[in-house]
């Protein structure tokens, strides 16, 4: 099968084309390849299950929350990403970032087939202190992803041509986040 090299809200070629939604009635005759749920967790199965009776075989990507949230959201509701997840976390404590991820997490989505997924898109556009700060949170991520042989991807997540970060960008910036070489080469492929 033909692997797909991003993910983004528009359609462009070799690029899986997501729609935001924050509740079921967003779901429409859209000729996009999945959705990105916005939703609180009862929101998002309410999402699912209207998608799983309708029959359709979309992609479905979360954005997840605290360590908390992202287990019940992976051990519970049947998606395919987790998008985002050290982006709504709380505060960091001496030794260890609060990333949204842990090992409990990492391994129930390698078994569960759920890929986690960073948006270099929406860290680009940080500045200073809280770009630094997210970006320390993924590097986290990387190493607990490593250790659980847990799947993790960068997309771009792009609304526009000019949002979109290209395959070497993306690749580049897994490089800087201390991915090793295979891990590099799978990240851009969903």
């Amino acid at each position: 099968m033909f692997e797909m090299k991003d993910i983004n809200f528009l359609k462009t070629k070799d690029s899986i084309y997501l729609k935001k939604i924050k509740s079921k009635t967003d779901i429409g005759k859209d000729d996009c390849d999945g959705y990105l749920i916005e939703s609180s967790e009862k929101g998002a199965r309410k999402i699912i299950a209207s998608l799983k009776d309708k029959k359709t075989k979309k992609k479905i990507g979360f954005v997840g929350g605290d360590d908390a949230f992202n287990r019940r959201a992976v051990e519970s509701l049947k998606i395919d990403y987790l998008v985002s997840v050290e982006a709504n976390v709380g505060k960091d404590s001496l030794k260890q970032r609060d990333s949204g991820l842990n090992h409990v997490v990492a391994k129930i989505a390698k078994e569960k087939g759920v890929k986690i997924v960073v948006d270099v898109g929406g860290i680009s556009k940080l500045k200073g202190k809280e770009k630094a700060e997210r970006i320390a949170r993924v590097i986290q991520n990387v190493k607990v992803c490593r250790r659980a042989g847990c799947s993790l991807k960068i997309g771009s997540f792009g609304l526009g041509k000019s949002d979109v970060v290209d395959e070497i960008g993306r690749k580049s910036f897994g490089v800087s986040l201390g991915m090793s070489s295979s891990e590099v080469r799978d990240c851009v492929e969903f």
